[in-house]
């Protein structure tokens, strides 16, 4: 099964964030009309040059080798990017964090589609682990609208709950609608 969008992506490297332990995640999407980029950087638990080297490569991972013997997200990205005429940066240091950005060209023939932006962040938002700050940068052009899981709990509360979760979905649309809006006007 490959990673059939976008915000496919997005989600996997943010959760591996999730995974590497970080308490502060920063998600920077950039997007006009034939780029579509992407940042998240963490104060997870990084990686060695050693590590990084091997990070590409679809048959090394680090997860346990009983619940799988692959890591495909990272290849997966570098080479959907790529076939955009796109690329992959990863920045990592043991013990501070890593930096991934990707950049897709969204007008090329072989670009996957972008996705369900909203649902994505939505998911991500309400799915952050508990102690973990998500901050999320979302930017169409010269106009953005930033979000935080912290700021989100402080007004919404329980960010688990069907009720919140709806009313997120709700905000971030208009929020979304509002980013493409003025384009037009």
């Amino acid at each position: 099964m490959g990673l059939r969008t976008i915000v496919d992506h997005v989600m996997d490297i943010v959760q591996n964030s999730f995974k590497a332990q970080a308490k502060k995640i920063r998600l920077r999407i950039v997007q006009n009309d034939s780029r579509f980029c992407f940042t998240v950087e963490d104060d997870g638990v990084g990686m060695t040059q050693e590590e990084i080297l091997r990070v590409f490569d679809p048959f090394y991972t680090t997860r346990d080798p009983k619940v799988r013997r692959v890591g495909l997200g990272l290849p997966f990205l570098k080479q959907a990017a790529e076939a955009t005429g796109g690329y992959v940066k990863l920045e990592s240091e043991k013990g501070k964090g890593t930096r991934v950005t990707a950049c897709f060209n969204t007008d090329h023939i072989d670009c996957q589609e972008i996705g369900d932006v909203v649902g994505c962040l939505v998911t991500l938002l309400t799915g952050t682990p508990e102690g973990v700050e998500l901050c999320v940068e979302r930017c169409y052009k010269d106009d953005c609208y930033a979000l935080t899981t912290t700021q989100l709990m402080e007004v919404l509360g329980d960010l688990s709950s069907p009720v919140v979760i709806k009313s997120l979905y709700e905000v971030l649309e208009e929020l979304e609608k509002d980013l493409f809006e003025k384009e037009v006007s």
